[in-house]
């Protein structure tokens, strides 16, 4: 038996560094229904490394705004720490432009990195949302364009969202 074989072809791509600032708005200007993201780090910030991915939430505020419906899984297990209060500030302030936003209940930690966009295009890699990430680390994410593997993603992302409680 071959390895694909029964299994619909997959068209991935790998996306480095300061790649998935590009790849992320391309597939943002495709969104027509939805966004989910799921990031342990979701930061705003005013250094001047931070422009593309301040333009990046810019965005997706358009999108809530205009309809779209947004989804943001955060992390917020560690409580007085400083990641759980810059998740806390982007919750807040992606909520005041119609973004819904949670966290995982029980104290779990919510480590995954997704941008999934209308059930058929996703990144999933280790890019938080965070300046450092896009700018400093080494990074590395997938591009997947496969509807049937995207679509399990987004029923694994549903469940944990209805699991999840409000921040």
């Amino acid at each position: 038996m071959a390895l694909d074989e029964g299994i619909e072809r997959l068209s991935i791509k790998i996306v480095r560094n300061e790649q998935y600032l590009g790849v992320a708005h391309r597939l943002l200007d495709l969104c027509k229904e939805s966004v989910d993201i799921c990031t342990y780090k979701f930061e705003f910030s005013k250094r001047a490394d931070a422009r593309g991915l301040n333009h990046l939430i810019d965005k997706i505020s358009r999108l809530a705004k205009s309809g779209t419906r947004v989804r943001v899984l955060l992390d917020t297990t560690r409580k007085r720490s400083g990641l759980t209060k810059i998740n806390e500030y982007a919750a807040g302030r992606l909520r005041k432009s119609g973004i819904k936003t949670r966290t995982l209940p029980d104290r779990r930690c919510q480590h995954a990195k997704l941008l999934l966009v209308d059930n058929s295009l996703g990144l999933i890699g280790s890019h938080n949302w965070s300046p450092k990430s896009m700018t400093e680390n080494f990074e590395v994410s997938v591009l997947i364009q496969n509807a049937g593997l995207l679509q399990d993603i987004q029923a694994h992302f549903d469940k944990i969202w209805e699991s999840s409680k409000h921040i």
